[in-house]
């Protein structure tokens, strides 16, 4: 610290009223960004000017209700969903995490940062600029997540902190509670700002093509004598076929069972949530309710170069499977039938409920076209291309059971 030593005590006096009524200057041309340099804009300040000046922002969006879904943000970020569609929504356009800020002018550039106490979750920022003064305008920082998040099979806790700057100023920050979520918990649909999202394509999260058990499968399926090999489409529909039941017949050898497990670790008002195992899990356990089923079958499969479909229906998914590369020929089977039926009565099974639902879904068309249908209405069939999905930048969840060498990597 400098120090000013004055002549005698009436200057010291008179300097000090001096240098006091200069300070509040400063300071209040500081507060007012005046003497703010360009390069300071949207950075934070020092600590001293933290309590300068006040704006209504709050930490109001916050994950589902408080719960952050591994599986659902991990794909999230890689989607072009943009669900914040409005003049008043800015930065990441898929954000579940954001503040509300009222604009105390126009024109005033601010910054949002969110701190996370998990090691799980990384810092995320967005820099804006709020056209209009006195409109409320939300804020999503775009966060991402450490590989270890996907490790995380029963619910912690953390606390997520906003800090907000406007004009390099500030504001102060505001803490919330998050709930992580198991990796195992699948977000099939939520609703938010009164909107309703359908997220069925996160089942395909579950598929895990690269799975080292996958070869393992496929030799067994090979030792079943249905094929002598796997050539894909380059067989007839009719060879295609038996390369499904060559790996129908060996997951039956390895007594898959049916478990109706799908309670989530999470589930907070106006989500819509089921547990499903990894791959590796249903393996280890020899259980899988519909959605596992479906999900292990088309790992087997979209790895021999099928085009696999998860065909969800409501409360029960089924596995449908293209017989030739065009897709005019569909094979449907009911998975929950691989410990007790024969491949044909699966395939026959599957067929009908399919069918079922297409005329269902047909008659609903029908009516809201002519004016007849109820916006309650749901719809009842819901065809999730594995190829597609994967082209949209839905991407398989590793299982921590998986072989790596040098450990787990998360990648």
């Amino acid at each position: 610290m400098s120090r000013i030593f004055f002549a005698n005590r009436g200057a010291a006096d008179r300097g000090a009223a001096a240098l006091a009524a200069l300070g509040v200057v400063l300071a209040a041309l500081l507060f007012a960004g005046a003497l703010l340099p360009s390069a300071m804009a949207g950075q934070p300040v020092p600590e001293a000017a933290k309590q300068a000046g006040t704006s209504a922002w709050a930490f109001g969006k916050v994950g589902l209700n408080g719960v952050l879904y591994p599986s659902l943000m991990r794909n999230i970020a890689k989607m072009k969903l943009e669900m914040q569609h409005g003049d008043d929504e800015l930065g990441d356009p898929n954000g579940l995490f954001g503040v509300s800020v009222v604009a105390p002018r126009p024109g005033v550039k601010a910054v949002v940062e969110l701190v996370s106490s998990s090691p799980l979750v990384n810092t995320g920022r967005a820099e804006v600029t709020l056209p209009r003064k006195g409109k409320t305008y939300w804020i999503y920082p775009f966060l991402t997540y450490a590989d270890p998040i996907i490790l995380v099979h029963q619910p912690v806790t953390a606390t997520l902190t906003a800090r907000l700057w406007l004009d390099g100023v500030a504001m102060g920050e505001r803490p919330a509670r998050v709930v992580i979520a198991s990796v195992n918990d699948c977000v099939h649909s939520f609703e938010d700002d009164d909107d309703f999202y359908d997220t069925d394509w996160l089942y395909a999260a579950y598929v895990n093509e690269n799975h080292p058990a996958v070869q393992q499968i496929l030799r067994e399926a090979l030792a079943t004598g249905e094929v002598s090999s796997f050539t894909g489409y380059q067989a007839d529909a009719r060879g295609v076929r038996k390369q499904v039941k060559a790996v129908w017949q060996a997951l039956r050898r390895r007594g898959i069972r049916y478990s109706s497990i799908d309670r989530p670790s999470a589930k907070p008002d106006g989500v819509g949530v089921q547990h499903v195992r990894l791959l590796g899990e249903a393996l280890a356990s020899r259980q899988a309710n519909c959605v596992e089923g479906s999900c292990l079958l088309a790992s087997v499969l979209y790895k021999l170069g099928l085009e696999a479909t998860l065909v969800s229906l409501p409360e029960h998914m089924l596995l449908g499977v293209s017989l030739d590369p065009k897709g005019r020929q569909q094979l449907y089977l009911e998975t929950t039938m691989l410990d007790d039926s024969t491949f044909e009565e699966a395939a026959e099974s599957g067929d009908e409920q399919v069918a079922e639902a297409v005329e269902q879904a047909r008659k609903i068309a029908a009516r809201k076209k002519a004016g007849k249908g109820d916006d309650d209405d749901e719809e009842v069939v819901n065809f999730i291309s594995i190829s597609a999905m994967r082209k949209a930048g839905v991407v398989p969840i590793p299982d921590p059971g998986e072989a790596r060498p040098g450990g787990f990597t998360g990648k």
